[in-house]
């Protein structure tokens, strides 16, 4: 029988923060895209220069 205590060994080899972090990631990937396939269709006439610092910006909004 258990005494409330577990053995470790038994616990996935991942922490959950690191799921967290990937799970993260991948929403940052998303938006990027999303935001890329944005500026394209809203301003395909836009030069690349404006475009690129439009979407820098936006990325850095996500990361604050």
């Amino acid at each position: 029988m258990s005494d409330g205590n577990f053995n470790r060994a038994l616990l996935p080899k991942n922490e959950l923060s690191a799921g967290l972090r990937a799970g993260k990631a991948q929403m940052r990937a998303k938006a990027e895209k999303a935001a890329k396939k944005m500026l394209d269709d809203f301003f395909p006439d836009a030069p690349e220069k404006t475009r690129q610092a439009a979407l820098e910006a936006f990325m850095k909004q996500l990361r604050t």
